[in-house]
């Protein structure tokens, strides 16, 4: 089974949706993943609604290109967040032919989270889309556990779990947890490598997710293992944010090394 690779934006922040497809196209990804949403305070909100320029020039670069968008992000659900806020959100992933939507939850009551995943989950579904709940060790759901206790509880059919091997083993996870997981609510993974020694403080893990993380096989997490536990030949998103190797090496010489580092890894060295 030939895998697909996505490009996701925080590898490369700094584009907007129309460069990261150009340059996901130039480095031999297969598909994109786009910010739709923004996730921390004082990113910018990219104007990918309606008829703007910037979705029609999307559009057509996803059309001149022929990759694929495997999913939007990031759909974060907080207590305060109405989750109504994301239909805009929705409408143009489907527009752009996602059928997923990464979803992050910062809401330590369960029973409301439960309840805000659900909602979203419904909202997505005439859309096409599924919530994939992804956990991060600084949020209110910071574990695989909690992840896929919510997921299962909310019941919705289109509820489904991203995994990523940073935030498995930074939150104190195992490869072997990925088991309690129904395979079927594995739709893709993200990959990438990180030191084999953990910040002291979820501060400080949150700060390397987003600028320190490493090529895959340049580390020290369990990746054979992790891809051996996943559903056989799943899509990857290659979220590889790495400052160091900003500063060193040209954009499109670093996409290209990413995505090489990660089909070797992966064993996917003899694709295209």
């Amino acid at each position: 089974m030939t895998r697909l690779y996505s490009l996701v934006p925080l590898t490369a922040i700094q584009l907007p949706p129309p460069e990261l497809v150009a340059a996901a196209s130039r480095t031999g990804y297969d598909a994109v993943s786009l910010r739709l949403s923004p996730f921390r305070a004082g990113e910018p909100q990219h104007p990918m609604f309606d008829d703007s320029p910037m979705l029609l020039e999307t559009e057509a670069r996803l059309r001149d290109t022929g990759l694929e968008v495997l999913d939007i992000e990031v759909m974060l659900l907080t207590p305060e967040r109405d989750v109504q806020d994301f239909r805009r959100v929705f409408e143009t992933a489907a527009r752009l032919g996602a059928h997923n939507a990464l979803t992050l939850i910062d809401i330590a009551d369960r029973s409301l989270a439960v309840d805000k995943f659900a909602q979203l989950c419904e909202l997505a579904a005439p859309f096409g889309i599924w919530c994939a709940l992804e956990f991060a060790a600084w949020l209110g759901v910071g574990s695989i556990q909690a992840a896929n206790a919510i997921v299962s509880e909310a019941g919705q059919t289109n509820g489904a779990m991203l995994l990523d091997p940073f935030h498995l083993i930074r939150s104190g996870g195992k490869v072997s947890d990925i088991a309690v997981v129904d395979p079927a609510r594995i739709r893709y993974a993200q990959f990438c490598d990180a030191s084999g020694t953990a910040p002291d403080t979820t501060a400080g893990i949150s700060e390397e997710a987003r600028y320190d993380r490493l090529l895959p096989g340049e580390g020290g997490l369990p990746l054979q293992e992790f891809v051996a536990a996943l559903p056989a030949g799943i899509p990857f998103g290659l979220e590889v944010p790495n400052r160091r190797l900003a500063e060193s090496l040209e954009l499109d010489e670093r996409l290209r090394a990413t995505l090489a580092a990660a089909k070797r890894v992966a064993g996917d060295q003899a694709q295209k």
